[in-house]
């Protein structure tokens, strides 16, 4: 996905039922500055439509001005809450994922008025390894070539 920072349309609040909530989980040491765009780091944030059907370990929202206009975000299914949902059991959830685990393997997302999947994230979880996934995914997206800079508080 390519965007033009200039032209991107805001990002409405419900349009995805697992977007983070942009309020939950800031890491106020984690803010960044990527040209025009301000990026912050979130931990553990929860889905803004109140549909916990994923787990989101971290997320990366990115503004222009006061407009949300994308956001990066870690995901797995959550399959104890779909068998709940959907109204099948857990083991069959289970076997379709391939996993003994209550969650499904963890994917990079980007959302702005599209939702891409970015495949399995299987990088360390480490916070270094979390800020250039997160990073070069927000300057790819939008073509931005200066490094990201870091904004103390």
């Amino acid at each position: 996905m390519l965007l033009d920072v200039t032209t991107v349309e805001p990002i409405e609040a419900l349009s995805w039922h697992s977007l983070p909530d942009i309020q939950d989980g800031v890491m106020k040491d984690e803010i960044w500055k990527c040209g025009d765009l301000v990026c912050s780091l979130l931990d553990n944030p929860r889905c803004k439509s109140g549909e916990d059907l994923v787990s989101i370990p971290y997320a990366m929202s990115v503004k222009r001005g006061k407009d949300l206009v994308l956001v990066i975000s870690l995901e797995q299914d959550d399959l104890r809450a779909l068998s709940l949902k959907l109204g099948c059991s857990l083991k069959e959830l289970q076997e379709d994922y391939q996993t003994k685990s209550n969650f499904g393997p963890l994917h990079g997302f980007v959302y702005s008025q599209e939702r891409e999947d970015l495949g399995v994230y299987d990088y360390p979880m480490d916070l270094q390894s979390l800020r250039v996934f997160f990073l070069d995914t927000i300057c790819d997206t939008f073509d931005i070539v200066e490094p990201p800079v870091q904004i103390k508080l």
